[in-house]
């Protein structure tokens, strides 16, 4: 049973809300409360999974009572209520350490919907696979193995994908390389990359592969440069299979078989796409120069302080899209209180070329400048002196899988219909 707090100053509201959740089997409303001070007490009395704060409290405001529930509570979840524009009220939210944020007018789907998302993550938070002890966590230390690169955009169009692709590429010149494509709904490394996939993540998903070596590897496709590639769901609606316990288990199979991972990311946040960023060796955070480019920037930077992850673990990198109304970069580093580590030069010739033909431009242009760049990114991420596994190094062949260990994936329900019609 998920214990509730409701805290909001209009009695009707809190009313309503308690008669909704009341239909839920699963919640209970454990106290309720009509300012901050009396909601403060009532969660320190009922120790609730989660609070449902409305921004707008009398005396001590939903932000301020937000603050000290995360602080003297920290296993309550809580979910802030705000009129307020949906930008500027998230960022506050983030900022207080809320879980969740809804607008006002909301629905009662919506909310029970957020309730059991707020619950669920704070379990899988109190679980040792998340603790910081099994993996790269809040603050944590990273996990032994192969280097894990998440690469993330806070909007579309920053050119995150196509950076993703290259990176790898030019990484896979020293070490053995995998690149993920966590973009699960709408995954376009296949099209960057002009590889065809059979199978795919949804797969490994439906059918509990995510930690079978041979399987991993049998759905997994060459791409371009020696890279291993494994794509997104054929179709959006796969994506579903693909959850945080499969990825967590796919990152530990990968790290034991490849130096260095690059995932890429949807650009939405989501519980996937915060657990890839804290696993990660490094986040890379993709931005242009543009206003709302680096305004997403910013509150993606606050999302990831209120998950408390190392800042250390970031590495900006700022691709140019066009030469016309961009902000400074000096402006921007102030700005996002980080220096750019790579800046990508505007060049339409080398990067358009690149994704029409479906060729990385480190491999068609390997001396233009935005290849030139992406070649100083990935030395800096995975020094060739660091170890690695160069291809030319002709390393030992791994043991031969036993025959009846080995299987193959069935026709699970992840497949498409293109290829269920193939067999």
């Amino acid at each position: 049973m998920i214990r509730v707090l409701l805290a909001d100053e209009s009695a009707r509201i809190i009313e309503n809300l308690s008669k909704r959740l009341g239909q839920e089997e699963d919640l209970t409303v454990c106290a309720i409360a009509g300012d901050g001070d009396t909601a403060l007490q009532e969660a320190l009395r009922t120790q609730p999974e989660v609070a449902v704060v409305d921004a707008g409290l009398p005396g001590m405001d939903g932000i301020q009572t937000t603050e000290m529930l995360v602080q003297y509570l920290p296993n309550t979840g809580v979910i802030l209520l705000s009129m307020e524009a949906e930008n500027e009220a998230f960022r506050r939210a983030m900022l207080a350490g809320a879980r969740e944020f809804l607008q006002k007018p909301f629905s009662g789907d919506e909310l029970v919907a957020a309730i059991r998302r707020v619950h669920t993550y704070g379990l899988r938070k109190g679980t040792p696979a998340s603790s910081p002890a099994a993996g790269a966590g809040a603050g944590g230390a990273p996990a032994p193995g192969g280097k894990l690169f998440t690469v993330v955009g806070a909007k579309g169009g920053v050119g995150k994908s196509a950076i993703a692709a290259n990176l790898a590429v030019s990484l896979g010149r020293t070490c053995r390389v995998a690149l993920v494509d966590c973009s699960l709904q709408f995954g376009d490394i296949g099209i960057l990359l002009d590889v065809t996939a059979e199978r795919t993540i949804a797969d490994l998903a439906a059918n509990n592969a995510v930690a079978d070596h041979d399987v991993v590897e049998e759905v997994m496709v060459d791409g371009p440069g020696g890279v291993r590639v494994l794509a997104a769901p054929v179709r959006p609606e796969l994506a579903d299979y693909v959850t945080t316990q499969h990825l967590r288990g796919l990152m530990e199979q990968l790290r034991r078989t490849y130096d260095c991972i690059v995932v890429d990311t949807a650009t939405h946040l989501s519980e996937i796409s915060l657990d890839l960023v804290e696993m990660a060796d490094k986040v890379l955070v993709i931005t242009d120069l543009s206003a709302t480019g680096v305004k997403n920037a910013r509150l993606l930077q606050t999302v990831m302080g209120v998950l408390k992850v190392d800042p250390g673990r970031f590495v900006l990198v700022i691709n140019h899209r066009d030469g016309a109304g961009e902000l400074e970069r000096g402006y921007v580093e102030t700005v996002l209180k980080t220096a750019a580590t790579v800046e990508i030069p505007y060049d339409p010739n080398v990067v358009a070329t690149s994704i029409a033909r479906g060729v990385p431009f480190v491999l068609s242009q390997p001396q233009s400048q935005p290849a030139l760049r992406i070649a100083g990114l990935a030395d800096l991420l995975a020094p060739a002196s660091a170890g690695h596994t160069r291809p030319d190094a002709d390393p030992a062949p791994p043991d031969p899988p036993s025959p009846k260990r080995r299987r193959r994936l069935g026709m699970g329900r992840a497949r498409s219909d293109q290829a269920a019609a193939s067999d």
